[in-house]
Order: C-alpha cells, then structure tokens, then sequence
C-alpha cells in the first residue's frame, strides 16, 4: 500500500468544499462496513474513514462551492433532480474487502444502471457547475472506501488480516438516493468529510433545494 494523498484525484486547489455526487450507504450497511473496519486500528499506513462519512464516490467535479454560481448551482440541481426522478432505485452487491495500491475497500460489479447514472451526473455537470473546466475522471465502479493510503506498508499483511473478519456478506449498496454535497479533505488525518447533503430520492420528484 502506498500514500493516497498527492495523486491526482485528491490535488485540490482548496481541502474545503469540493463539489462530488455521492451514494451514501444505509444504516444496515454502515454497520457492517464499520466492523470490518476493526482491522485498520493501529495501523500506522492505512486511514480509518469514519463512519458517518462512509460512500460511494459516483462523481468528483474540479469546482468547489466558492468557484460556482448560483445559478450553475440551481441549473445542476434541476438536472439532478430529473435524473434521479427518472432513474429507479437498484442495488449493487459487494464483495469483500479488497487491498489494492492506495486503499481498504469493497467493489460492487459495474451495471448497467450503475453506468447509466454516472454517465447522467457527468452531463448534467458539464453543463452547470463543471462547464469550461475538464471533467475528473469517473469512479473505476461502485466501491466504498474503508480506509486511504497513508504510507508505505504491507497490502498483503492487511489482506491476509482483512480476509479473517470476512465471515458473512455484506449487505447491498442500495442506490436509493443521491447526495450533492461539499466535501473537505484532511491529507494528514487520511479523511474526507462533509458539513451538509442535499438528497434526490430516486424514481420520485420530491426533491430539495440547491446548496
């Protein structure tokens, strides 16, 4: 495992409010995804991402709150807000935790409805709140992070210690829901967190306000 913060998706002109989608995971799976977080106490190289903060990345833009208009704002929430209407609710099964360069974390299987929102969050965002700048990559697929890359250390000593806490699965990914939110980095401590979301509920039109 190496050190996440310094590649290029977390190069952030400013740590504070980062415009991203998220999926955030339900109670149920937060859960189960925070026991299997035990195997990060003490580790000196990997990050815990806590609890509450625990999601599933859809997009990443290179705007933050402050380089935004109101009205970009209000123009991408309206696109949300159809997206979501539009897109029925799906899950998404999980495997279990994966050691890869940078992080502890679990994959779900892309899908077609997984592609489909992204693809959508992505030209809405184009043409709004990420209009004139170049578009950061996409997720590789629906994952959840447990922990960052902070230092050199052992991947397979983790997996190895990671694999005896993989007992039972875990619950699905439900995508539910969307989250347009601010999101603020801490490189030392190996986080990202967030003050507020504004939620779009799948498959319906009750939709709130811009942020």
């Amino acid at each position: 495992m190496k050190r996440f913060f310094g590649e290029p998706a977390t190069r952030w002109a400013s740590l504070r409010n980062r415009l991203h989608v998220y999926v955030l995971p339900n109670s149920e799976l937060r859960s189960a995804l925070s026991a299997r977080q035990a195997v990060l106490e003490g580790v000196e190289y990997c990050s815990v991402q806590p609890e509450p903060y625990l999601h599933a990345t859809v997009q990443q833009f290179a705007t933050s709150a402050e380089e935004v208009s109101r009205e970009e704002v209000e123009a991408f929430t309206e696109r949300l807000a159809l997206l979501a209407e539009e897109t029925e609710p799906f899950s998404i099964e999980l495997g279990a935790p994966v050691v890869d360069d940078f992080a502890l974390g679990v994959r779900g299987a892309l899908s077609p409805a997984w592609t489909s929102l992204v693809d959508g969050v992505r030209e809405a965002a184009a043409a709004t709140i990420n209009q004139g700048r170049a578009m950061p990559p996409g997720p590789f697929g629906p994952h959840v992070t447990l922990g960052y890359g902070l230092a050199d250390g052992s991947g397979e000593q983790l997996q190895r210690e990671s694999d005896l806490l993989a007992t039972e699965p875990l619950p699905a990914l439900k995508v539910a829901s969307l989250h347009f939110l601010a999101v603020h980095q801490d490189a030392e401590a190996g986080t990202f967190t967030w003050d507020a979301t504004v939620p779009f509920e799948l498959g319906t039109s009750r939709n709130g306000a811009a942020l």
